[in-house]
């Protein structure tokens, strides 16, 4: 293949959260998908240029290929960090093997598809209350009133974490997603310097809260062992040595972080695209659809993460371009999803979409969602007890979506739900 010598580039600045808030640049990944898969988008704010990669094959090329691209130096954010700040920021998310399997390894037994069956009880009983207060209801805020509490309560099972402390898990983790949306900043962290977050993962002081919680939480653990994550992790040993306390806090803040804010975004996004497709809702209420196979466009459709990213440990050649040693590369989700490549007509909503190969949760790498089942499993309960309660799905305003490059967040979302 010869190389280009002129580098493509976005017409969007997809680093610009400003440029999220109102919805996915479908446009311009459409755009991108076609005429530059791998495209340079420049940056004038003092960091550093990066590649989007938006073709699907692509994506799952920079997924499997960890020695060229690795996750080290930073997966969420598109800004730069230094050594000793990526170090302060690193979870298994900014790991590579064998560091990261190992790391993984530690509370995987929790997060099985066998592990994970015995919440569904729970689950179930939990959102079947929920709806019985709201169908029929007239107009409700859904975010505020369900998907953030369908999550945030299984969280609390699988951890181990009080359901009274549910609340302030809400309001960090939306302090640490959210720290791009004027909704919310809180001013009792304003006394932190930029320096000084930088050092902090996610790089937002409501970390520190968390980290007061799970150095609680393990305390706790250490003299009262129970069958739940933070057991796990307590107990957890890599190559023969207990995990440090900065690997454990870590770690524990991105379990709640990512166990939280990806599985109530996929269902605000479908609750809203159900309601926007009335005509799928009635056939998958009629029982012509699996549940699971509602699930898999579900999680297509919402996509709750925009992109990863990844920075090259030497120079490569992907889609016809040459990228140098030291360069980020970011992954596109948002865009593979609606890859015409792989899905028919992408940009419909079609619960009996199979096959449906999507990948909200990673594709081809070791970086596969931890949690993937337990979003599963609650967005499929979801949709199986809405069908024994829920005649039509009416937005009545919204969604308000977070102002986020990284996140695909819905802030609020006006329902009514009328009953059978």
């Amino acid at each position: 293949m010869t190389l280009s010598t002129v580098r493509p580039t976005t017409q969007v600045d997809l680093s610009n959260a400003g440029n999220w808030q109102t919805g996915v640049p479908r446009a311009e990944f459409a755009r991108l998908r076609r005429e530059a898969p791998v495209a340079w988008n420049p940056r004038n704010d003092g960091h550093k240029g990066f590649w989007a990669v938006t073709r699907y094959d692509d994506i799952v090329l920079v997924s499997k290929d960890t020695e060229t691209y690795s996750s080290r130096n930073g997966v969420i954010s598109l800004d730069d960090f230094d050594d000793a700040q990526n170090d302060a920021r690193r979870t298994l998310l900014e790991m590579d093997p064998p560091q990261h399997g190992k790391m993984r390894l530690l509370t995987m037994p929790g997060f099985t598809r066998r592990g994970v069956g015995g919440l569904e009880e729970d689950v179930r009983a939990r959102i079947g209350a929920l709806l019985d207060r709201l169908v029929g209801a007239g107009s409700f805020e859904a975010v505020t009133t369900l998907t953030k509490e369908v999550p945030i309560l299984t969280l609390c099972s699988l951890l181990g974490i009080p359901a009274e402390r549910k609340d302030d898990l809400i309001r960090w983790s939306d302090l640490l997603i959210g720290s791009d949306d004027p909704d919310f900043i809180d001013p009792i962290f304003e006394r932190y310097s930029a320096e000084e977050r930088r050092m902090l993962p996610f790089g937002h002081p409501a970390s520190l809260l968390a980290f007061e919680m799970g150095r609680e939480l393990a305390a706790d653990r250490r003299a009262n062992p129970r069958e739940d994550v933070i057991t796990m992790l307590v107990q957890a040993q890599v190559d023969g040595k207990p995990i440090s306390e900065d690997d454990y806090l870590n770690y524990f803040l991105m379990l709640v972080v990512a166990g939280n804010e990806t599985t109530r975004h996929t269902m605000s996004h479908s609750l809203n695209a159900l309601a926007q497709n009335p005509g799928e809702w009635a056939r998958f209420r009629e029982g012509g659809i699996k549940s699971q196979t509602a699930t898999d466009e579900c999680v297509r459709w919402a996509t709750p993460v925009h992109f990863v990213r990844r920075i090259t440990t030497r120079a490569t050649e992907l889609g016809g371009v040459q990228i140098d040693k030291g360069e980020k590369v970011a992954m596109y989700y948002a865009s593979g999803n609606r890859d015409e490549a792989y899905f028919d007509a992408p940009d419909e909503f079609r619960l009996d979409r199979s096959p449906n190969p999507h990948m909200a949760f990673g594709k081809g790498g070791p970086h596969f969602c931890l949690g993937n089942y337990v979003a599963q499993l609650q967005v499929r309960v979801l949709l199986e007890e809405m069908a024994k309660r829920v005649a039509t799905i009416r937005t009545q305003s919204g969604p308000n979506l977070l102002r986020s490059n990284h996140v695909h967040g819905v802030k609020s979302l006006d329902l009514e739900l009328t009953a059978l």
